[in-house]
C-alpha cells in the first residue's frame, strides 16, 4: 500500500466490537501501522457478529469484523498474564497511539489505564471510547447502542410525535464515537509535534451523540420547552413517501415556485393556488398528500431524482444495498474498494469517505486471522524466537 498521511505512526488496537476498531481502522487507512490485538483463542466480540459471509458462522467471516478491521496487523495476545503483559510493553515501548474501549475500572485492573501505560511511553496517545466516558456517576457501565442513542437525547427527537421514540440503526452511536476518536487522535498527535508529550483523549458515544442537538438543547435553556417529534400532520414533504420502485423525499425549498414542483410531478390538481403557499400547503395537507401518493406512483426513483436536480429541486431518493452497489455517483469517485479475504474470499467494501489529495486505500489488505502476525511482530520485530513463540502459543499467552 502507497504510504499515506500517517505514515510512520504506529497504533495499537486494543478495542473488541465496533467504536475502537471503526477508529483505528481510518487510522489505519490513511496510512497508520495498525496493530490488532486480541485474546488468544476468541479474539474481538466482532468475530461473533452477524451476519456471517456465506451464512457459514465462522469467526474469520463476521462481516462487521472483515470491515472494521482492513489494512490491519493481526496479533493474539493475553495482556492479563504475566509473560503476555511483558510482551505488551515492549510493543507499548514503540506505540505511538493506542486505541481502547474498556470501562475505566476493567482498564485500570489490567494495568491499561492512562498512568500505567504512560509510565512506560510519555509521548503515547491513549484514546478511550466509552459510552459515558472516564470520569462522571456512569463512567464504569456498560452500554448497547439503543442505550446510548437513548441516553444521549438524540432519540427522543426520532419519529412522529404519536409514536414511540425511533433507534436509529445499524449500532450509529458506536460509529459516531469511532469516528470522533479518530479525528481526535490526529489532534493529539499533531499536539505532541510541539509539547513532545502523549494525550488522554477520552470519548463518550452519549456526547458525541448529544453534541448533535443543535436545536433542542438551545430551546430548552432558551425557552424552557422540550421540542418534540416531527408532527403528524404534514404535506408529504421531507418525508419518505413510495414512488413505483421504492420511496423518495419531496421536498421544498423557499426559492422553488411551486409550479415547478407540481409539473414535475403531475397532475392538474396539484396546480390548484390553494397549494402554492407554504401556509397552504399545511392547510390542506391530507388532500396534498394524497395528490402526491397519486402522482409519485407514475414515477421511478432514478428517473424522479435526476428530473429534480435537472430543474434544481431537492429530491432524494431511498437507496438500499444494491442501489449503492450499482449508484453511478459513487462509482465514478471510486469508493468501492475490491477486498480479497483467504476466508471469507474477495468482495467490495465501502471505502474512504473524507478525501485527501493523493490519498488512496485502492490496495486495501484484508481483515487479520486471529493472530495471523504473531511471527512477524513478536518474532521478527521483537525478536522472540521460534521456540520461544512455541512456548508462549503453549501457554495461551499468544
Amino acid at each position: 500500500m502507497p504510504a499515506g498521511l500517517l505514515d510512520g505512526i504506529r497504533v495499537l488496537d486494543l478495542g473488541s466490537g465496533i467504536s475502537a476498531p471503526w477508529c483505528a481502522k481510518i487510522l489505519a487507512d490513511y496510512g497508520a501501522e495498525v496493530i490488532k490485538v486480541e485474546t488468544p483463542g476468541s479474539g474481538d466480540d466482532a468475530r461473533r457478529m452477524g451476519p456471517f459471509a456465506g451464512d457459514d458462522p465462522d469467526s474469520e467471516k463476521s462481516l462487521t469484523f472483515l470491515y472494521l478491521n482492513t489494512n490491519k496487523k493481526g496479533v493474539s495476545l493475553d495482556t492479563s498474564s504475566v509473560s503476555g503483559r511483558r510482551l505488551f510493553h515492549r510493543l507499548l515501548a514503540d506505540a505511538d497511539v493506542l486505541v481502547e474501549n474498556n470501562p475505566p475500572a476493567r482498564s485500570k485492573e489490567f494495568g491499561l489505564d492512562y498512568a500505567s501505560l504512560t509510565e512506560i511511553n510519555p509521548g503515547l496517545v491513549v484514546t478511550s471510547i466509552t459510552p459515558f466516558g472516564q470520569t462522571g456517576p456512569y463512567r464504569d457501565f456498560e452500554a448497547t447502542d439503543i442505550v446510548a442513542y437513548a441516553l444521549s437525547g438524540l432519540m427522543y427527537h426520532s419519529g412522529d410525535s404519536d409514536q414511540p421514540p425511533l433507534r436509529n440503526v445499524l449500532d450509529q452511536s458506536f460509529y459516531v464515537a469511532g469516528a470522533n476518536a479518530a479525528a481526535a487522535t490526529q489532534v493529539a498527535l499533531f499536539a505532541r509535534l510541539t509539547s513532545g508529550e502523549g494525550q488522554h483523549v477520552d470519548v463518550a458515544a452519549i456526547e458525541c451523540l448529544g453534541a448533535h442537538l443543535v436545536q433542542p438543547v438551545p430551546y430548552y435553556n432558551y425557552m424552557g420547552a422540550v421540542k418534540g417529534r416531527r408532527p403528524v400532520r404534514g404535506a408529504g414533504f421531507e418525508e419518505l413517501m413510495p414512488a413505483r420502485d421504492g420511496y423518495v423525499a419531496p421536498s421544498v425549498q423557499g426559492s422553488q415556485p411551486w409550479a415547478t414542483i407540481a409539473n414535475l410531478i403531475g397532475g392538474e390538481e396539484l396546480q390548484d393556488e390553494k397549494f402554492a403557499t407554504g401556509a397552504g400547503r399545511v392547510a390542506h395537507g391530507e388532500e396534498l398528500k394524497e395528490l402526491l401518493i397519486k402522482g409519485l406512483a407514475q414515477w421511478d426513483r432514478m428517473p424522479l431524482f435526476l428530473a429534480s436536480g435537472e430543474q434544481r429541486l431537492v429530491f432524494g431518493m431511498a437507496q438500499d444495498a444494491g442501489d449503492l452497489a450499482d449508484c453511478p455517483h459513487l462509482e465514478a469517485r471510486d469508493f468501492f474498494v475490491e477486498v480479497d479475504h483467504p476466508v471469507a474470499g474477495p468482495v467490495r467494501y465501502p471505502g474512504m469517505a473524507v478525501r485527501l489529495p493523493g490519498e488512496s486505500i485502492t490496495a486495501s489488505q484484508p481483515a487479520p486471522l486471529l493472530g495471523q502476525h504473531n511471527v512477524q511482530i513478536f518474532g521478527q520485530e521483537l525478536g522472540y524466537s521460534a521456540e520461544d513463540l512455541i512456548a508462549l502459543r503453549q501457554h495461551n499467552v499468544i
